[in-house]
């Protein structure tokens, strides 16, 4: 399921930061869960993953990732996701 590095990050970083965004979306509404997603929800991710998982960066790190690298490619990739979503979103309205 998880072919490269950056997949596994990617979805290591999400469990957390999904709930929360879905948690924000069904309360504040659609936009607010996508912008959660975007931004603080990764933050809180990172911090998660630090909390739980901190010697896992050795790994990545032994890859050839620094965490500069892996936080810009999560950032680049929920971005790209939340805009297909929101995109979506308008055109079925």
């Amino acid at each position: 399921m998880f072919n490269t590095p950056i997949s596994k990050y990617f979805w290591e970083i999400n469990v957390y930061n999904i709930p929360i965004a879905i948690v924000f979306g069904f309360s504040a509404g659609l936009v607010y869960g996508l912008i959660i997603f975007c931004s603080v929800g990764i933050f809180l991710g990172l911090l998660s993953f630090k909390y739980f998982k901190n010697n896992e960066y050795y790994m990545y790190y032994n890859l050839g990732f620094t965490k500069n690298t892996l936080l810009k490619k999560i950032f680049i990739r929920n971005l790209i996701i939340a805009t297909i979503i929101f995109i979506s979103v308008i055109i079925t309205k």
